[in-house]
């Protein structure tokens, strides 16, 4: 005859704990690695869109025509138009500025490096720079002024803050002999 085991059934209750116990650490573990793939699939995705774009600049630093911002009747200089598809976790996307410096999540104005850098950031993660070497890689944000694009002030970059589909237009301009990359948008981010 075989004896019954009596302390099988108090087992149980505990073998049940100690198995929803490593449920929830797996379910832990992979909300975090998602969290984290998710950070660095967004950061990636901006830094080769703005790959993208400095290619298309180099060119056109190398090969275009300046507008003297000062003439009233200069003609065009050279443009590239660029689409960026910004991820929806983008904190922001900075020409010419660090936006954050103290990392306090207060946006700023100004230039950094007298516009030759490019800021990213998004949510829960890091601020990353791209330094960007090169005569006239100089970011300045623009401002229209009676139909022309002119650099809102000499001492601003630009900063995106959205997420989604943005179309941004870069000229080619010039103003006391120096170049600079006009962007033809004003972020309403004031000094």
């Amino acid at each position: 005859m075989k004896k019954i085991d009596n302390t099988a059934s108090e087992m149980i209750p505990i073998r049940l704990i100690i198995s929803i116990a490593i449920m929830a650490a797996i379910a832990f573990m992979l909300a975090v690695g998602y969290n984290n793939l998710s950070i660095t699939l967004s950061e990636n995705q901006i830094e080769n869109q703005y790959r993208t774009l400095e290619s298309k600049l180099y060119t056109m630093l190398a090969s275009g025509v300046t507008r003297d911002v000062d003439e009233l009747n200069a003609g065009d200089g050279t443009m590239r138009t660029h689409t960026f598809d910004l991820p929806d976790n983008i904190v922001y996307l900075a020409f010419g500025i660090d936006p954050d410096p103290s990392n306090d999540g207060e946006l700023t104005t100004g230039l950094t490096d007298d516009g030759s850098a490019v800021f990213y950031k998004v949510s829960n993660g890091n601020k990353h720079v791209i330094w960007i070497s090169g005569d006239g890689f100089r970011f300045r944000e623009g401002n229209n002024t009676n139909g022309k694009w002119i650099i809102n002030n000499d001492e601003q970059g630009f900063i995106l803050q959205n997420g989604g589909q943005t179309t941004l237009t870069f000229e080619l301009v010039q103003k006391n002999h120096e170049k600079y990359v006009l962007i033809h948008a004003n972020d309403n981010i004031n000094p």
